[in-house]
């Protein structure tokens, strides 16, 4: 790649290699404190392959918890993944035999609504009536974001409690030894 050799050649090499990890740290960094955007959500007839008409929009998930501050810096272990989810208290006026009946997924889109960023099919390997339902979303395509859908099934009413945990997977950045 570079030319040369001896010092210079080590220096421009080394030069090259910090910047990168400057801008491959900022960028996870960046990516991963303060992810401070929704994500538009709704529940599809269909496969995550096929996704069909849309059966029920859902609220925009948002960064958890809800009240959290804008900025600041993280305490605790060393790069914490960011959360969305539902707003509190989310219920669909849908029933799991309704959810069950056909082909139905549940999708999450990127902040503009063209993409799907992370998909997953509602079932479960075994139910029986009044259990609550839990199952993955996989990332669609190059998308870096997974989660979980839990869906509570005990109510008395017509309704079912719904939440979405929706986490970014990209890796954080390694450690750089102190020199």
């Amino acid at each position: 790649m570079f030319g040369g050799s001896g010092k210079r050649s080590l220096a421009v090499r080394s030069g090259v290699a910090a910047i990168a990890s400057v801008i491959a740290v900022g960028s996870f960094s960046s990516l991963a404190v303060h992810e401070n955007v929704e994500f538009p959500a709704a529940i599809h007839a269909g496969t995550c392959e096929a996704p069909g008409d849309v059966v029920m929009e859902l609220p925009n998930l948002v960064r958890l918890p809800e009240d959290a501050p804008d900025e600041g810096e993280p305490t605790g272990a060393a790069s914490p993944q960011v959360i969305h989810g539902l707003p509190d208290d989310t219920e669909i006026a849908l029933t799991v035999d309704d959810l069950f009946a056909a082909d139905h997924i549940v999708a999450v889109f990127d902040a503009e609504g063209a993409n799907i960023v992370a998909c997953g099919p509602i079932g479960a390997y075994t139910f029986e009536d009044g259990q609550d339902l839990a199952f993955g979303l996989r990332s669609n395509g190059d998308s870096p974001y997974t989660g979980v859908v839990l869906i509570d099934n005990e109510d008395d009413d017509d309704e079912l409690d719904v939440e979405i945990y929706l986490v970014n997977n990209t890796p954080a950045p390694a450690a750089t030894p102190v020199s």
